[in-house]
């Protein structure tokens, strides 16, 4: 039941019946034409956060680790919310002098992802859900700048992958949409699984099954199973775009039911480059069958992949392939993926969105083959979530740096620079069957030893005395590092 566009998105009886609650306000408009307007009124929208929300949304208030979205529930209404969801346990002290309508429900969170399955039953296009380890939002942006190609497309907007962002995705698809792509993370087993019964894809990518979220979910093989959760949930014949290159995923993806369509630079993905020009900082030129030649302007071997998944998407949907080309031609980067900037002549690839072995493996890939740099800087910051093999699962990627410099700061400094210097030990792989180092361990890399940095300040002032003409440097952490802090100032300088 997608709304159409001279009515609400939802009326608060639909509301409430969507959601599981019961309606509850403080009084019902007397007169019967008074009521029955009132009971064809409903929300616009829904929003989990009083200081963005707009006139007529929905306002769940959802519990937190310093406050309790119920204890917003005023301002949210003094903010023009039409309706909010209510937890039953805190609507007693509400009852009789509720400050808008409520839907009273045992539990919001719960609430909210009933809401938006109920809601996504009554949109009757395609859904392409999109998981991994690596490269999802990029693939997300790249799999709907192809399916806008023929028509209105909704995508998962930021990092909204969870179960309060699917959701929330899920109750922004309207009726003009002809397709959408929702982002399906995970940092706990069974997450996918969940999300993918709510928003109910009808065909799904993943990019492949690395070591990002090992502290939650504990092995390489329990993240494998994890994200092949989203091939399983499709029915029979649906098609799953599956990334070639990441062995570990579709050996995970073994008996599933869905139509299985590989993508990749493995020699035996269905959708694969017969032609590949690696062009630098000017990103690649492909060719695949039954598209026109390919300028992709975003840098890296791994940005090729996440192309191929788009026109892997493309070719089952019977895109027109000039329009599909153009719009990938299109494509720059989201701020801190892979961007390419300038300081002082110098060449910065900024990548401090996210970051674990995979991706960073990816990204020095990417500096160690750039083009006409006569040196070569690898920063490297903490990677995140990667829980008790953190320490060796640094040591590993330290000892991926190859001929580059490599400056390290964070509290994981210590165990790139002994990555560095041969010294990955032989429990460094233990558990994360990630042993697959450039270097044998005790072989030290070629090049400057290892620098660490204790603090912003003294990386930055480095920074500034390094960077000139022909030098390439790579700044890659994850989110919670801030590593681009030491970039302020430096972009400004002439």
């Amino acid at each position: 039941m997608i709304a159409a566009s001279a009515r609400p998105l939802l009326t608060l009886p639909e509301l409430a019946r969507l959601a599981g609650g019961d309606l509850a306000v403080r009084a019902v408009p007397e007169g019967a034409a008074a009521r029955e307007a009132w009971l064809k009124s409903g929300i616009d929208g829904v929003s989990i956060d009083t200081r963005t929300l707009a006139r007529g949304d929905l306002f769940v208030p959802l519990p937190g680790s310093r406050s309790d979205g119920h204890d917003f529930l005023e301002e949210a209404f003094r903010r023009g919310a039409a309706a909010a969801l209510c937890a039953r346990a805190r609507h007693a002290a509400l009852a009789g002098r509720e400050p808008g309508p409520l839907v009273v429900v045992e539990e919001v969170t719960g609430a909210l992802l009933q809401l938006a399955r109920r809601y996504r039953e009554g949109w009757p296009c395609a859904l392409v859900g999109v998981s991994g380890s690596a490269g999802k939002t990029t693939i997300k942006d790249l799999v709907a700048a192809v399916l806008a190609t023929d028509g209105p497309t909704l995508k998962t907007e930021g990092n909204l992958n969870n179960q309060w962002g699917v959701p929330l995705t899920l109750l922004r698809l309207r009726g003009e949409h002809r397709a959408a792509v929702v982002e399906i993370g995970t940092s706990a087993p069974g997450e996918i699984a969940l999300l993918a019964a709510v928003s109910l894809p009808n065909a799904a990518v993943i990019t492949n099954a690395g070591t990002a979220h090992l502290e939650g979910l504990g092995s390489l093989a329990a993240i494998a199973a994890e994200k092949a959760a989203l091939g399983f949930a499709l029915r029979a014949g649906e098609p799953l775009f599956a990334g070639a290159d990441s062995p570990r995923l579709i050996a995970a993806l073994a008996g599933v039911k869905a139509r299985l369509v590989t993508f990749g630079l493995a020699r035996g993905a269905a959708v694969r480059p017969e032609r590949l020009e690696d062009l630098g900082p000017e990103g690649s030129r492909l060719e695949v069958a039954g598209f026109p030649s390919l300028h992709l302007r975003l840098v890296g071997a791994h940005q090729v992949r996440n192309a191929l998944a788009a026109l892997a998407v493309a070719r089952e949907r019977t895109l027109d392939p000039r329009a599909v080309v153009e719009a990938l031609a299109a494509y720059r980067p989201t701020p801190g993926r892979m961007e390419v900037r300038s300081a002082r002549g110098a060449t910065l690839i900024v990548d401090c969105y996210n970051a674990n072995p995979d991706s960073t493996a990816a990204a020095l890939e990417t500096l160690e083959r750039w083009p006409g740099a006569r040196r070569r800087i690898a920063v490297l910051g903490d990677m995140l979530e990667l829980g008790p093999q953190a320490a060796a699962l640094h040591r590993e990627t330290g000892a991926r740096v190859g001929g580059s410099e490599l400056w390290a700061i964070g509290a994981h400094a210590e165990d790139y620079a002994a990555g560095a210097r041969g010294e990955v030990r032989d429990d460094a792989g233990s558990g994360s069957g990630a042993g697959h180092a450039k270097r044998p361990p005790g072989h030290a890399k070629s090049g400057p030893p290892p620098r660490g940095f204790a603090d912003f300040e003294a990386l930055a002032a480095a920074l500034r005395d390094a960077l000139a003409p022909g030098v390439v440097v790579l700044l890659k952490a994850s989110r919670g590092a801030r590593l681009e802090r030491v970039l302020e100032g430096l972009e400004r300088e002439v």
